[in-house]
């Protein structure tokens, strides 16, 4: 029997392609309902009617209207849908490569700002469901230490190449990092002030490299 290229998943049989579309007739009707009429509004029942799936589909895989959403909120985040963690994700490769400071963290900016534009329709569905559904609460818990502990992650990349700026520990420099690139942070600046994508990268950037390195 052929053996599968090394790091390649093998072919899906087609009752795993039946399984994965099931899947994604799900979580793309949920996207949908989610965003109208809202998280609060939407039944398990409405998904499934939405999906043209039994309701006992979407309960067997998704155990309730949390893990629909957990379902929803993950490819966005991450930016694809085969499991990598984050800090799998050839950007972040990339960004290890590198051995100036500066550059990293102008890369990391980037990188966290194409994360925070993905994400940000389904963090504010995250955010408003939060607030009336305890599932909904933990994830929510979660998804915010995940990102902290990756922006540490991030910290000890600079770390390899140099130090930080005089007497900023690296707990420190995480807490900031994560002040600043969130999705609460990205919405005040992008929403409410109405800076573009791009002024908020070009703003973490800068910030980042003031607040991080030294002169």
């Amino acid at each position: 029997m052929a053996s599968s290229v090394k790091g390649q998943r093998p072919p899906r049989t087609r009752r795993e392609q039946q399984a994965a579309e099931t899947r994604n007739r799900i979580v793309g009707a949920a996207t949908e309902l989610f965003g109208d009429p809202g998280y609060a509004a939407t039944t398990i029942t409405a998904i499934a009617d939405r999906a043209d799936v039994a309701v006992e589909t979407v309960y067997s895989r998704f155990r309730n209207k949390a893990g629909v959403l957990n379902a929803v909120l993950e490819p966005a985040v991450v930016g694809n849908d085969q499991g990598l963690d984050i800090l799998e994700l050839p950007a972040i490769a990339a960004i290890r490569a590198r051995s100036d400071q500066r550059e990293q963290v102008r890369l990391l900016a980037e990188f966290s700002r194409t994360l925070l534009e993905r994400a940000a329709p389904v963090q504010h569905i995250l955010a408003l469901a939060a607030a009336v559904d305890t599932g909904a609460a933990e994830l929510e818990r979660r998804d915010r230490d995940r990102r902290r502990e990756v922006q540490a992650v991030y910290i000890d990349m600079l770390l390899v190449n140099g130090p930080l700026r005089a007497d900023l520990t690296a707990e420190r420099a995480a807490a900031t990092y994560s002040a600043l690139a969130n999705p609460s942070t990205f919405a005040l600046l992008t929403v409410d002030h109405g800076w573009s994508a791009d002024d908020f990268q070009t703003w973490l950037a800068d910030s980042l490299t003031r607040l991080l390195l030294d002169p």
